[in-house]
């Protein structure tokens, strides 16, 4: 495949970070979109780009030949904004969409599902990823686990003994390029896991382990759990599409295992105790005091 000039959508965050990275040790292009551009880089050049303002569509996604898009989880919109941004680039013959696991499940009105359909009816060639849990949510994302953990060596979540089949990022990024620079994946949907599905009692294990700390699963009740996410002061939207996460852990749609990433990368993924060993016993810090 020839190399070609991929816009990356959300560059600084958890996927996205590592897509571009990953892209230019390739040699691709890329242009790296996000609200807050900085310097480029080698391979690199970070462009402005915010969903909330159209105006600087046009400019961010000139000259690329592909695209990275990610889901936008909590808009009922979402799917109208993907249209008119695909539509902004007549460049670009490829997009690939970061989606999540399990949205072919879903109800064809459901705002990912549409922004699939969008992506598959757009008139240029397209891949879908969708990956399940991520891993980075434990160390990078406040809002979802890592705040809690790292101050108060707790996992929140009301999971039972509910499996899931977390994926690390990196390899999610593997195959994004995979998918981006080699043949073969136009019109292709692959479902992206780790090599096991875990129970978030065994998470909270792996990473006590690996950090010598004791961070507790909290199997939080509907209204705990509410209010934990709520604490992170994101949109009530946003709490709720969590809530909802949630009950498809309860009803079992993420624990599953795929051979995607190996498939897609041509090497196994990630597992549990690796990223935990990595990162955790790397990063964190002395044992809390107030650990019950």
């Amino acid at each position: 495949m020839t190399m070609k000039t991929v816009w990356v959508e959300g560059a600084t965050g958890k996927a996205g970070k590592r897509v571009t990275a990953a892209l230019a040790a390739a040699g691709v292009s890329v242009r790296a979109a996000t609200r807050h551009p900085d310097a480029p880089t080698e391979n690199v050049t970070p462009v402005l780009f915010d969903w909330a303002d159209e105006s600087t569509w046009a400019d961010s996604v000139a000259g690329a030949d592909a695209l990275f898009l990610k889901g936008l989880d909590v808009l009922d919109d979402a799917a109208s904004l993907f249209a008119r941004l695909i539509a902004a680039a007549p460049q670009a013959d490829h997009v690939v969409l970061m989606s999540a696991f399990g949205v072919d499940k879903a109800p064809a009105a459901a705002p990912r599902a549409r922004v699939e359909q969008v992506v598959r009816e757009s008139g240029r060639n397209w891949t879908i990823l969708r990956p399940n849990w991520l891993m980075q949510n434990f160390d990078e994302d406040d809002a979802v686990y890592a705040r809690a953990i790292r101050d108060d060596n707790e996992l929140y979540a009301g999971s039972g003994s509910h499996r899931a089949g977390f994926v690390d990022t990196r390899d999610v990024a593997d195959a994004a390029v995979a998918a981006l620079t080699t043949d073969g994946h136009h019109g292709h949907s692959y479902d992206l896991t780790g090599p096991e599905t875990l129970t978030f009692a065994k998470v909270a294990d792996t990473l006590s382990s690996a950090s010598g700390r004791t961070i507790r699963h909290i199997d939080a009740d509907l209204e705990t759990h509410r209010a934990h996410f709520a604490r992170s002061g994101r949109p009530n939207a946003w709490v709720d599409h969590m809530m909802d996460l949630f009950v498809f852990v309860r009803a079992d749609l993420f624990d599953a295992v795929t051979d995607d990433v190996q498939r897609l990368t041509g090497h196994a993924p990630r597992s549990l105790d690796e990223y935990a060993r990595e990162i955790f016993t790397s990063t964190s810090p002395a044992p809390s005091t107030s650990i019950a």
